[in-house]
Formats: C-alpha cells, structure tokens, sequence
C-alpha cells in the first residue's frame, strides 16, 4: 500500500513538474523561423525568439509571426508580402493550415524556405507532429509530398 501511494505522489510531481516546464518554454517565447540572406552566402532558416502574440490561439499567433517582420534586420520572413492564413485545423497529430494565393506564387527554393518555416515554427506547439499547407482550401499539386515534418526540415538541411 505505502508503494502504491509512493507512485501515485510520484507520478503527480512530475506532472508538476513538466507542466512547469511547459510554462516556462511559452514564457521564454517560440523559435519562428526566418530567412537570413548572407551576401555571397545561400539563404538559410535561423530561427528568432518571440513570445506568443497575447489573446490569439497558438497557431494564429505562431503565424502572425511568420508573417511579421523579425527583430533582427538581415532576416525576412520566407511567406511573401500580403499573404494572410485563411484558415486552419488540427486533427490527430496534423495540422492544416490555409493560406491565401500569394504561397501558390513560391516555387522551388523559395517554396521549400517558406514551407519549412511554417513547419519548424509550427510542430513546437503540443500536440502538432506533421503540417500539411494549403493555398485557397486546395493542396500544391507540383509538391512532391504534401504532410511535411520538422525532421525532413533537418533531413532536407544536412544533405544541403
């Protein structure tokens, strides 16, 4: 008996405790991904912390961001200039955002930038393991993949 309350006080400290450290990661901000353009330099993802835009839902804030304009002046945000999220769901693990028609003007490169801010800036919220981008409710159709994860980010960085 004194075992089974031993666990249970146990199991409920670090419930404590992990949901502390949840806290303290939303105090502390987000990584939201940005392009940096090095003269000479190919471009590349850099993350930037910022905290949580107060009273908009997690993804909405995290997107705001994506939008904005980061802190630091040699970054720029990868999702082109007007570019608004139309809307979005998350069902089981994925997360489908919808963005206006100006994401279905990016193409190679650029594509591939905006898309993986999107998922690097997204998957750190609870519960989003894959993201699947949408232009106008319809999916790219020239993408070879359309549920995208933060290790084919990685994946996708390492063979660069």
């Amino acid at each position: 008996m004194r075992k089974g309350w031993l666990c249970l006080l146990l199991l409920a400290l670090l419930g404590t405790l992990l949901s502390g450290c949840m806290r303290r990661a939303e105090a502390q901000g987000y990584d939201v991904y940005y392009v940096e353009q090095s003269a000479g330099a190919a471009s590349a993802l850099v993350p930037e912390k910022h905290p949580l835009p107060s009273g908009r839902p997690s993804v909405e804030g995290l997107v705001d961001l994506l939008l904005s304009r980061p802190q630091r002046e040699d970054l720029t945000s990868a999702i082109p200039e007007g570019v608004t999220l139309r809307k979005w769901t998350l069902y089981n693990g994925l997360l489908t955002v919808d963005f206006t028609s100006g994401y279905g003007t990016l193409s190679g490169i650029d594509l591939t930038l905006a898309d993986y801010s999107v998922v690097l800036t997204l998957t750190q919220l609870e519960g989003v393991e894959t993201v699947m981008i949408t232009v106008d409710g319809e999916m790219l159709a020239y993408r070879d993949h359309q549920r995208l994860t933060a290790e084919d980010a990685w994946v996708l960085a390492e063979a660069s």
